[in-house]
């Protein structure tokens, strides 16, 4: 007989998302004898389904993770849920609530309580005492408003021992997501103002967990894990002994891992370099390349140690390298920004994000934000507003050139002719800046043949000597040879004698080639299994 039934609402921030908090609940829940139904949903889906599915189920509890995503969502579904089944119990946990609560719970009657913090002990311990409000007050982490008055409950417990928690992957089944999240750690030795996990004292998992919970996920047939650690190379010994296991004991997977490079240390550097092809996605968090706000700021190790351990995993083909810039720390410009950016694309990291800084709840960057002189939105995202060093449009000129990296840059198509046009002209991130502006106010990306269209017209009038080169790589990626950037006729000739082919491997079976005059002459070759995109490209002597 179970003690009653929970069900958890995972509002994701995308169909391919999982709620990994909720898996770890469930473990403890169903160990303590409850019924656990899971209901996902993202935050664009309607109110109606997710209604009929929650109330529908006629829960004792409902327990929800809020994030700065669904934060929203949540407040608008919530009270509508609530009125549907007013005897069910909302418990609230997740990074939005390590903070202070009071306001949320002021605002939000339908949240009968919230928990700051680890969720697992406190939820056990909750679970125990959910049908006497009165006791609530014993937990630590657990905050409460009732007769108007506020209880604060601190932080919850942190798990000492991750192994004794049990398994989050224990019901995967036949796993048909993108990906899937997991830890091999908690907690960050870093003190970096502007995050949650800042100071928190690092526990992990052991070998043996990690090698179990890794069988369970490579079992259910996931194909790519993404690990959840604030520092996956906090400590370098172990970090160099995981990605070995990783790579070697389960290949199919490809994982995603969050690095210092501050602290990357060569024999991981080595392990990486052993992998195949494409299965490691590294993030790594440069943020700033001005010392001095870095500092401020409580940013660990030394600028010049991590630039030089991005120049030696750039220097990995077999690796992709995503960086990561915010805008807006204090203490930096916009210059500062475009100087970044700058940096990071000298290393041609695959991607480059560029994020507005945000004031998350809980973080000693929401404390200082007055004596910074930050204005940062009171509302999910808390994106900063301005600062005492960024105005308000400068900081819109930050969200303008974030778009304009995701277009640009990160796109495999466009990626080469960006590194080629900023050597080109090093003030490239601020000209194309303003010049976007002028011609689009799109902030959703353009389609990729309209991206090409408009990198054409500011080449035309800024870098005409890289047209042929921008054309080269609009006929390289499959569109229109008759409607291109430049003038492609049929060949119908033999090959010449000493086209050197530069791209592709050969055609064994031709259907088109076309003549491009580029820089020099190109033959771009098109058989009949390759479909848009060329199968082989020539280069023809003058």
């Amino acid at each position: 007989m179970t003690k009653g039934t929970i069900v958890f609402l995972a509002v994701n921030a995308s169909y391919a998302h999982t709620n990994l908090a909720g898996w770890y609940l469930r473990a403890a829940a169903v160990r303590a004898g409850w019924a656990w139904h899971e209901i996902e949903a993202v935050r664009t889906d309607p109110f109606t389904r997710l209604l009929q599915g929650a109330a529908g189920l006629e829960p004792d509890i409902l327990a929800v993770s809020f994030y700065i995503f669904n934060t929203g969502f949540l407040g608008d579904f919530l009270p509508r849920f609530k009125a549907l089944a007013p005897r069910c119990v909302v418990i609230g946990g997740g990074p939005e609530f390590l903070g202070d609560n009071a306001p949320f719970l002021e605002r939000h009657p339908e949240v009968n309580l919230v928990v700051r913090g680890e969720g697992e002990a406190a939820f056990g311990a909750w679970l125990e005492v959910w049908r006497e409000p009165s006791r609530w007050n014993e937990i630590r982490g657990v905050c409460t408003l009732a007769g108007g008055r506020y209880f604060d409950g601190g932080k919850s417990a942190a798990a000492e021992n991750l192994d004794a928690i049990p398994t989050p992957f224990g019901r995967l089944g036949s796993f048909s997501k993108p990906f899937l999240l997991m830890e091999a750690s908690r907690g960050c030795s870093g003190s970096c103002a502007f995050c949650t996990s800042a100071g928190e004292r690092v526990r992990c998992f052991s070998e043996g967990r990690f090698r179990a919970d890794l069988g369970l996920i490579a079992a259910a047939g996931v194909k790519e894990v993404r690990l959840a650690d604030r520092t996956f190379n906090e400590h370098p010994a172990r970090c160099a002994r995981f990605i070995r296991i990783m790579r070697d004991e389960f290949r199919p997977i490809r994982f995603h891992l969050e690095i210092d490079p501050a602290r990357l240390e060569d024999e991981a550097v080595a392990e990486l370099a052993a992998a195949g092809p494409g299965r490691f996605h590294l993030e790594i968090g440069l943020q700033a390349t001005r010392p001095e706000a870095l500092r401020a700021m409580g940013r660990s190790g030394s600028l010049s140690k991590a630039m030089a351990a991005l120049r030696k995993l750039s220097a990995l083909v077999n690796i992709s390298l995503h960086v990561d810039l915010i805008a807006g720390l204090p203490g930096t410009s916009l210059a500062d920004l475009f100087d970044s950016l700058r940096q990071a694309a000298a290393m041609k990291p695959d991607e480059i994000q560029v994020e507005l800084l945000k004031v998350l709840p809980g973080t000693r960057l929401a404390r200082e934000a007055g004596k910074l002189g930050i204005i940062a939105s009171p509302a999910p995202p808390y994106e900063v507003l301005r600062t005492a060093e960024m105005s308000h449009d400068e900081l819109a000129v930050s969200e303008r050139l974030s778009r304009l990296v995701d277009w640009f840059y990160n796109p495999r198509e466009l990626h080469r002719f960006f590194l080629a046009a900023l050597e080109a002209d090093p003030k490239l991130p601020e000209n194309l800046a303003d010049y976007a502006l002028k011609e689009t106010a799109a902030v959703q990306a353009p389609a990729l043949e309209n991206r090409f269209r408009l990198l054409e017209a500011y080449c035309r009038g800024k870098l005409p000597a890289l047209v042929p080169r921008l054309a080269y790589e609009w006929l390289k990626w499959g569109l229109s040879p008759q409607n291109g950037i430049c003038r492609a006729v049929p060949w119908k000739k033999p090959l010449p004698a000493g086209a050197m082919l530069v791209e592709g491997a050969g055609f064994p079976e031709p259907g088109r080639i076309y003549l491009a005059g580029l820089e020099k002459p190109y033959l771009f070759v098109y058989s009949r299994s390759s479909g848009r995109r060329p199968c082989a490209i020539y280069a023809c002597n003058d």
